[in-house]
């Protein structure tokens, strides 16, 4: 199955998803009827598949035989997680490693670029994420060169970037969709901009993968790192994708252990990664296969449409620009502790940053989402 196929998987027998083929999908993430999960952005629920397989995992650990643990820790399993992951992103297997987390993915780039040592510079914005942001700012005391810059209205302007970007900029660091808003950067834009100056772009897709096209190929990215416990569908690990011709030669391994090997992004992989997250993520991506990437946007895309609608008319002023392409919707909110008592009232989950005056409220859907719970939560506002 070629990417294409990956992506579009299942339009063989439908031209459109169908309203009986999303409520099998809220079917198979047994949470959504609990409570009114809008909160993927966090954490997205196990699906009854992947369960069932770390179930069974599970059982043959306590109760053997040996076989029975060896047909889910062995390299053909991972061999074939990193393959549906490769695929999802329009990569090659050998591009791909392991990692423990994005951060870690993220830290394994910067290292290996060796650009403080070098007098190079990074430069990225404040829509990356917080955590990131941290990691940057305690290299910054350190001595690297390390510019961020300021969105504009929640967004990024491309002068502003420009304008940080010189002959020494050795990375250009972003999060390809923003987990403060959603909002979706000019990927390609960024590159060419990176690369006209010798630089390299790196992509944190961890709100991203799972949820929305990416060809890392056509996007122009260089190195790439996302966790698996969001649109992927679970499994508390990461990957890292690094450009073929940059392994080595340009991205040099700092770390080594049992796992690294002299070819291939497993160069930059230390230790043996969960085989309990493998077999999730086993699970998990031929879930969102048969799927397709493209109608997961397409669920999406209304409910985010509905909640720019309907929340700002009631108070809520946006954060995400009109159009976001990503299943992240954010908002103002004047009370937070009022607001919080009225979502716990109506069962209804989202993350909701602040104590008691002004916050922000970021909503995010996924394939097990309907216009029933855009609506209940509207309601549970109003």
């Amino acid at each position: 199955m070629d990417r294409r196929q990956f992506v579009m998987s299942g339009t063989a027998f439908a031209a459109a998803a169908t309203g009986a083929e999303w409520e099998g999908a809220r079917a198979e993430f047994p949470w959504a009827s609990r409570e009114t999960y809008l909160n993927t952005a966090t954490e997205h629920p196990l699906g009854l598949r992947t369960t069932q397989a770390m179930q069974n995992y599970l059982h043959a650990l306590t109760h053997g035989p040996d076989a029975a643990r060896d047909k889910f820790e062995n390299g053909r399993l991972m061999g074939e997680v990193k393959r549906m992951f490769a695929q999802l992103i329009n990569a090659q297997p050998a591009e791909i490693g392991f990692t423990p987390s994005t951060q870690t993915g993220e830290n394994l780039v910067l290292e290996g670029l060796d650009i403080q040592a070098s007098g190079g510079n990074v430069v990225t914005n404040d829509l990356h994420y917080g955590g990131s942001l941290l990691n940057y700012r305690k290299r910054q005391k350190s001595g690297m060169d390390v510019r961020i810059v300021k969105h504009r209205d929640y967004q990024m302007d491309m002068r502003d970037l420009e304008r940080s970007v010189d002959k020494k900029t050795k990375l250009i660091a972003i999060a390809l969709v923003s987990n403060v808003n959603g909002y979706l950067h000019d990927v390609k834009a960024i590159s060419d901009l990176a690369h006209a100056h010798g630089a390299y772009l790196y992509c944190d897709a961890i709100q991203a993968a799972g949820a929305i096209p990416i060809d890392v190929k056509a996007m122009g990215i260089d190195f790439l790192a996302c966790s698996a416990y969001k649109w992927l569908m679970g499994g508390r690990f990461g990957y890292l994708y690094v450009r073929e011709d940059l392994q080595g030669a340009v991205m040099k391994a700092k770390l080594f252990g049992g796992r690294s090997t002299e070819t291939g992004a497993s160069r930059y992989e230390i230790s043996t990664v969960s085989h309990l997250g493998c077999v999730c993520q086993h699970q998990a991506l031929q879930y969102i296969q048969s799927l397709g990437i493209e109608r997961i946007r397409a669920h999406a895309r209304p409910l985010v449409e509905s909640l720019m609608k309907e929340l700002p008319a009631g108070g809520y002023s946006a954060l995400t620009p009109v159009g976001a392409e990503s299943p992240i919707a954010s908002f103002q909110v004047k009370d937070v502790a009022g607001t919080r008592a009225k979502l716990k009232k109506s069962n209804v989950v989202v993350t909701l940053s602040g104590t008691t005056g002004n916050g922000y409220m970021r909503v995010s859907v996924s394939v097990f989402n309907n216009q029933s719970d855009v609506n209940r939560l509207v309601g549970a506002l109003a």
